[in-house]
């Protein structure tokens, strides 16, 4: 569905000057910019968290108790997180990233696909769910050698081959902190940034949710794309009520636009 509405094109042309205009231009992303790739969402309605209750299947004490139930919930959302691929969102900021405009992604998904769409500085604040450590010797495992591992050990869930402690994918669950040089620089790159773009985030999940106050609190202006509202609406310069697949690749048309005519006057 292309956009038509003449509100949401002034709002893409502003959004898209902001941007280029900007010296320390930085994204946030959030379920919304994976929910275009297939991925389900785990908030809101139909969302993960509604058949799986959180506290037994994300919780990281449940883990430890019980291991078997979290790769319960993961064996169902495995294949489509592992065969999701990036979508136009995903490619519209890594391509913003290598025109110099985007410092930065810092993102709350776990699935890497801002990576594969090319995006090189990426923050994942949340974990990813294509590494996996041991809970006892700490040794690294590949999403490879965990399925190879699932297939052999279904009932408890994959052990680890040198001390059999637990596996765990390195994903942030309920109860654990958030990675700490992560948090670090996403607070530092938030502090610095004159405009921060959000994509696909409902602003909703702490701390995260704080960083574009830092943003705010320096000076710096809040670009919203979202396809719901969000409680930093009234504080933000441009809100786009729309898909990040539709939006984002208009942006970065429009700031084409904008280099081309500069270019044309210089």
């Amino acid at each position: 569905m292309k956009i038509v509405k003449l509100e949401e094109k002034t709002k893409i042309r502003r959004a898209a000057e902001l941007l280029y205009n900007s010296k320390e231009a930085i994204v946030l992303t959030g379920a919304g910019v994976s929910t275009e790739s297939g991925i389900p969402d785990f908030r809101g309605d139909g969302g993960i968290w509604e058949k799986y209750k959180p506290e037994i299947y994300g919780n990281i004490q449940a883990f430890l108790k019980n291991p078997a139930k979290f790769w319960e919930l993961a064996q169902e959302i495995a294949p489509n997180l592992f065969k999701a691929k990036p979508n136009p969102g995903h490619y519209a900021l890594a391509e913003l990233e290598k025109m110099d405009i985007l410092k930065a992604v810092i993102t709350q998904n776990v699935d890497e696909l801002h990576q594969k769409a090319g995006s090189i500085i990426v923050y994942e604040v949340h974990g990813n769910i294509n590494r996996f450590n041991c809970l006892g010797c700490k040794s690294s495992y590949t999403k490879d050698q965990i399925m190879r591992k699932l297939k052999k050990e279904k009932k408890g869930g994959p052990l680890c081959d040198f001390c059999s402690a637990p596996l765990k994918p390195s994903v942030v669950l309920f109860g654990e902190g958030l990675p700490t040089f992560e948090i670090y620089q996403s607070r530092a790159l938030a502090q610095k940034a004159d405009i921060m773009l959000i994509a696909g985030s409902s602003l909703e999940v702490a701390p995260i949710c704080d960083l574009p106050l830092y943003t705010l609190r320096d000076g710096g202006k809040l670009i919203i794309v979202n396809d719901q509202p969000t409680h930093l609406d009234k504080r933000a310069e441009v809100v786009i009520r729309h898909k990040t697949g539709i939006v984002l690749p208009l942006i970065v048309e429009k700031i084409k636009n904008m280099q081309q005519e500069q270019d044309g006057n210089n």
